[in-house]
This record gives structure tokens, C-alpha cells and sequence, in this order.
């Protein structure tokens, strides 16, 4: 198979991907703004198997306007408790930049840990180590409470990680290194 069929059966691979994903969205989309309680009585007068009775809150009036997508948020809002209360309003008191430094650091210090710990304990390489840390590292940072509220930071420790051993993996195919 040459070039020009294999670059066509990746750009067709991501195009149904990428039309499948937004299908999947739009259909989420319309079903959350869906009215709750017609749509939950029409399940009920049909019997079906699924109703959306596990979304209703305790304690909350549902009115005729609301969308399943409001009393869902409703539901699976988590209430925030009074330390991290304090945490969030204590961290906004920082300037962003060390609130962002602060962040690089507690996740690299992670990182270093699960690296010492590879290196220590296992017979990995350096730079196996050191890809495996950075995800340990984020895994354990997007869990953990940190300096910027929210999952930006979270997310982008995470993707870093993963773009490493991506990085890497590509590299070792490459050069033709075996990677234990």
C-alpha cells in the first residue's frame, strides 16, 4: 500500500470520526433540552424500561419549564464544602502567574517523586521512567485539590503526559528502538 492510500484511509478514518462525534453531540444537545417532566410522563405512560426518575433531586420543585438538562446539572451538582471554600477564596488572592507556578511545581514534584520511585524500585530507563512519571504525576495532580480551581490545569498535566509518551513511542518506532 503506497502513500497516497494510506494518507486517504486516515483522512477518511478522522473525517467519520469527527462526524460521528458531532452527531453524538447534537443528539446529546437535543435531548438535554428536552422539557423534564413531559418527557419523563410520556416514559411513564409507556412503560419503558428507563425513566428519568434517578435525575429528580430531593428537596427541588420541578417546574413545567425546565429541561432534562437543567435538572440533571441540578442533580449531579456537587456541593462545594466549606474547605474548599476557603481553599478557592484564599488561592484568588494570589497573582495568576504564581497561582500557575505553584501549579507547575506541586505537578513536577509528583512527577519527580514517581520518578524516584521507577528508578528506585524497577529496572526502567531513564526516559521510560520519566514518561511513565509525568503521567503518574498528572493522574495523582488531577485528583488532588490545587491552586487553580477548575480542570484547565488538570487537563492540559494530562495531555502533556500522554503527548510524551506519544512523542516517545513515536520516537522508538522510528529509530527503531525497542521500548521494554
Amino acid at each position: 500500500m503506497n502513500f497516497r492510500a494510506r494518507t486517504l484511509r486516515v483522512v477518511v478514518f478522522f473525517g467519520c470520526l469527527l462526524v460521528m462525534a458531532a452527531a453524538i453531540y447534537m443528539a446529546c444537545q437535543k435531548t438535554l433540552a428536552l422539557p423534564f417532566r413531559s418527557t419523563n410522563d410520556m416514559l411513564h405512560e409507556k412503560e419503558a424500561p428507563i425513566t428519568l426518575d434517578f435525575l429528580i433531586p430531593a428537596g427541588i420543585h420541578l417546574d413545567e419549564k425546565m429541561t432534562i438538562g437543567e435538572v440533571a446539572l441540578l442533580r449531579f451538582q456537587k456541593p462545594r464544602n466549606a474547605v474548599t471554600h476557603i481553599f478557592d477564596r484564599l488561592s484568588r488572592m494570589l497573582p495568576v502567574k504564581y497561582r500557575i507556578m505553584g501549579a507547575v511545581m506541586v505537578y513536577l514534584s509528583w512527577s519527580f517523586l514517581f520518578l524516584v520511585s521507577f528508578r528506585l524500585f524497577t529496572w526502567m530507563r531513564y526516559v521510560k521512567a520519566m514518561a511513565m512519571s509525568f503521567l503518574c504525576g498528572a493522574v495523582v495532580y488531577f485528583f488532588m485539590p490545587d491552586l487553580i480551581m477548575g480542570r484547565l490545569d488538570d487537563t492540559a498535566f494530562l495531555v502533556w503526559a500522554v503527548g510524551f509518551l506519544w512523542a516517545l513511542r513515536w520516537y522508538s518506532k522510528r529509530r527503531g528502538v525497542k521500548t521494554p
